[in-house]
């Protein structure tokens, strides 16, 4: 079956509303049927912004404006191509297909990451060029000797104006050295903050996509501790590291890619993505989320306030900030916690509803009143630990 070909069946075969249902509860939006809403997928919401035009078998937001049809969702939720999303649509719906298909796109997608290993391994062949830059990195950190420790530590600085031909583009520019698992020097990351749109320049060219900031120095703290912090640039992770969070990498790309979500899951299944509480950052934590779920990682959202990180530790200096980052994440488990009882306990009233046998009632309630008791200690825990945070920082 041709791609064309499949794109059609799905067309006439799966619906919106079903693949929005496998995420959210729908409600009607207008007295025709023809428009569906529910709460947002990309953001925080209870407002049910999120709409479906039936007919026109298009989604919008009215607040983060994010738009498009069936293959547009699967993509943005799961993190995938538009081909890899019509293959995802036909195993949700059961649709037939070639296997032979099947079997072409892996191959390509094994094609394409055979070529990023021999960039890879191009630049590795580089790397006395590349420890030449490395040594010569000063490490201006202006007005904040506490940053001091941490370039060092990581490696960041500021590279020298005469370079090698070949890196003539990275002169002058803040690097952050790229290392492999081992610490083997592949590359760096380069960042000048007036290239509006141009932060993040790649040598090699798919670094940005392949690798994550300050990977190698987390490996110790992320196997120690059970799981990673992800934020989102250099000056985030920087501040992490300061505060002691050493568990922490950064996505430079503002997306996380396959490949990345390789890398982590070589040492953890467990990733809390911090977020500022704008709906623009919301909507890529979502989409993170998701493409993680996906990829059978467990996701857990913290979101601060407007303030970023930098600008919070500032705020709030080294120990409020610390306290508050721990207490937050340990708040955020305990949620996700309660969240999974709650839906045990649905599971659990259901079964108890349906059940035929006395016996099988009574050990189905018995289990039932355990789960109770626990949910209730767990909210009295919640309870406190959010009472007490606000009065932290009143």
């Amino acid at each position: 079956m041709r791609i064309k070909d499949l794109e059609q069946q799905i067309a006439q075969t799966v619906r919106l509303e079903d693949v929005v249902r496998r995420y959210a509860e729908l409600f009607r939006g207008s007295k025709s049927g023809k428009t569906l809403r529910c709460d947002c997928l990309f953001h925080r919401d209870d407002s049910k912004s999120f709409r479906i035009k039936v007919t026109e078998q298009i989604y919008e937001c009215c607040i983060c404006k994010e738009t498009g049809n069936v293959i547009d969702l699967v993509q943005s939720l799961v993190g995938c191509n538009d081909t890899e999303a019509l293959y995802i649509l036909a195993d949700w719906f059961e649709i037939p297909i070639d296997e032979t298909d099947t079997l072409f796109v892996q191959k390509n997608k094994r094609q394409v990451n055979d070529s990023d290993n021999a960039s890879l391994l191009h630049s590795i062949h580089e790397n006395r060029e590349l420890n030449m830059i490395l040594e010569s990195l000063g490490y201006d950190v202006g007005n904040n000797p506490l940053l001091t420790a941490c370039h060092k530590y990581l490696g960041l600085g500021v590279s020298p104006e005469v370079l090698p031909d070949k890196y003539e583009r990275l002169a002058g520019a803040m690097l952050f050295p790229i290392r492999d698992g081992e610490g083997v020097l592949q590359g760096f990351l380069k960042y000048k903050a007036e290239e509006k749109g141009k932060e993040c320049i790649c040598y090699p060219p798919n670094l940005a996509d392949s690798c994550l900031l300050g990977l190698y120095q987390a490996i110790k703290a992320i196997e120690k501790l059970g799981f990673v912090y992800l934020v989102w640039n250099y000056n985030d992770l920087l501040t992490m590291h300061i505060a002691g969070f050493t568990n922490t990498v950064a996505c430079y790309n503002g997306s996380l890619t396959s490949q990345q979500i390789d890398l982590l899951l070589k040492y953890t299944n467990r990733v809390v993505i911090i977020h500022t509480s704008e709906v623009s950052k919301q909507v890529r934590a979502t989409k993170t989320a998701a493409r993680l779920s996906f990829a059978s990682a467990v996701p857990y959202c913290l979101s601060l306030s407007k303030k970023n990180i930098p600008t919070l530790y500032k705020w709030m200096g080294a120990a409020k900030f610390e306290y508050f980052i721990r207490q937050s994440t340990r708040l955020v488990f305990l949620n996700a916690l309660k969240d999974k009882w709650l839906i045990e306990q649905q599971t659990l009233s259901k079964r108890s509803n349906d059940a035929k046998s006395k016996e099988e009632k009574i050990e189905l309630r018995s289990k039932l009143v355990v789960l109770r008791n626990k949910l209730d200690k767990l909210f009295t825990i919640l309870d406190e630990n959010c009472d007490y945070l606000c009065r932290y920082f009143e």
